[in-house]
């Protein structure tokens, strides 16, 4: 894909890598002549991954880069009816899998709980980058896979 065609969201441009990680692919680049990690983008060009990759690529000039294809979204779900919504990151293998009214157990800032999703988006389409990352989908009963207790998923 040409190296102008990839469009850079918001957040990304609002934070950088830390200086750890772009030296280290920066050696691999140096050393090895191609980009450690892939670049992903979404249908609309998008990218949803592998921005260190992508500052690497315009730094030495490349004006052409492989890239995949792929598909993030979030969910938004309240802690409780009717409360204010708030926004996590579906994982790779639960990306397309989620839908409104699944429960799902979401990592907070203080322990994991049991949230009842109220909307599914593409991750590109959002102002903001979410942070917090769902954990998984919860069985029927909207039970906690067998776990009863959130602080017992912190130590997975």
């Amino acid at each position: 894909m040409f190296i102008g065609d990839i469009k850079i969201l918001p957040w990304f441009k609002a934070t950088s890598p830390a200086p750890e990680k772009i030296e280290q692919k920066e050696r691999y680049y140096l050393e090895n002549g191609k980009l450690e990690s892939k670049i992903i983008v979404d249908e609309a060009g998008n990218l949803i991954d592998g921005y260190t990759s992508y500052l690497l690529a315009v730094k030495y000039g490349l004006e052409h880069v492989p890239v995949r294809y792929g598909r993030r979204q979030i969910i938004a779900a309240a802690h409780r009816p009717g409360g204010k919504l708030y926004t996590w990151e579906l994982p790779g293998i639960l990306v397309g899998q989620v839908k409104i009214g699944d429960r799902v157990v979401v990592r907070t800032g203080k322990d994991c709980t049991v949230v009842k999703v109220a909307e599914v988006q593409e991750y590109a389409r959002q102002e903001h980058d979410p942070c917090r990352m769902v954990i998984r989908r919860c069985g029927k009963g909207g039970r906690m896979d067998g776990y009863q207790r959130a602080d017992r998923i912190n130590n997975q």
